[in-house]
C-alpha cells in the first residue's frame, strides 16, 4: 500500500505538512499529506508508491523530531482524500497539502532516484544546491535565523555548479530537526535566488574527505571550517 499514518505526539504545534514532507521526501515521492483536525498529532500520508511507503516505515519510524518521536504505521487507506477547505494548524499553515507536482520530488525520474541514499538519519547532514557565491557564514546565519540547532562543524566545497558540503550536529535529533525546518528553504543572496537542499548521509562521523558528498556523488574539495567553538 502507498498509504501510511504518521503519529506525532508532544509538541504538536511544531509540526506541519511541509516539515513532514521535508523528511519523507528523502525516501520516496509524496503525493499528499493531511493532518487530522479531529485527532491532533496524527497525519495521513499518501506516498506515490509502496516502495516509498516501505522506506519511510523502515528509516523514519521512531525518529525523534522537534521534541517528539514519529510513530509511522501502514494505513488501510491507499489514498488521502481531500475535500472542502483545509483546516488551519496552530502555526497558521494549512493542515493539508498536495505535493504530487512539487519540484522538490526526488524520485520523479530514474536519474533523480539514483542520486538518493537510503540511509537512517544520523547527526551528519549533506547540504547541496546552494549558489557558488554563498559561504559557510551565510549558511550558519540562515540556519540560526530559522531556529535550527547550531552545527558543531561545517564543511563546504564548490563544484562546477553549486556549493555543497556537510553539517555535523551534537545529536541525530538535532540533525533531523534541521532537516525538517531547513530542507527546501528558498530566498535570495546578492541578487541570486537560492534553494537549500538537505539529505541524510548515514555517517556517524565526519569523513576525512569532507568533499565526498557533492550533489552528483563525486568528490570535491572543501575548506573544512570548524564551528565547534561557536556554540
Amino acid at each position: 500500500s502507498s498509504g501510511i499514518n504518521a503519529e506525532y505526539g508532544g509538541l504538536v504545534p511544531a509540526m506541519n505538512p511541509m516539515k513532514l514532507f521535508n523528511l519523507l521526501c528523502m525516501y520516496g515521492d509524496v503525493n499528499k499529506i493531511k493532518f487530522l483536525m479531529t485527532k491532533r498529532g496524527i497525519a495521513m500520508v499518501e506516498m506515490k508508491d509502496g516502495r516509498g511507503a516501505d522506506n519511510v516505515l523502515r528509516f523514519l519510524n521512531r525518529a525523534k523530531v522537534l521534541g517528539s518521536a514519529l510513530s509511522i504505521s501502514p494505513s488501510k487507506h491507499r489514498e488521502v482524500v481531500l475535500y472542502g477547505a483545509p483546516g488551519i494548524l496552530d502555526d497558521g499553515s494549512e493542515a493539508s497539502q498536495v505535493f504530487s507536482n512539487s519540484r522538490f520530488l526526488r524520485y520523479a525520474t530514474e536519474r533523480k532516484a539514483a542520486k538518493n541514499r537510503l540511509v537512517e538519519p544520523t547527526k551528519i547532514l549533506h547540504f547541496f544546491a546552494l549558489p557558488l557565491e554563498v559561504d559557510e557564514d551565510f549558511l550558519l546565519k540562515l540556519l540560526e535565523d530559522k531556529g535550527c540547532p547550531t552545527p558543531t562543524s561545517i564543511s563546504m566545497h564548490k563544484s562546477e555548479v553549486c556549493s555543497a558540503g556537510l553539517l555535523e550536529f551534537d545529536s541525530t535529533e538535532e540533525a533531523v530537526d534541521t532537516a525538517a525546518i531547513a530542507n527546501h528553504l528558498t530566498g535570495s543572496y546578492q541578487g541570486n535566488r537560492y534553494l537549500l537542499k538537505i539529505a541524510f548521509t548515514g555517517k556517524k562521523n565526519m569523513p576525512i574527505d569532507h568533499g565526498s558528498f557533492a550533489e552528483d556523488g563525486k568528490s570535491g574539495k572543501d575548506s573544512g571550517k570548524d564551528k565547534s567553538g561557536d556554540k
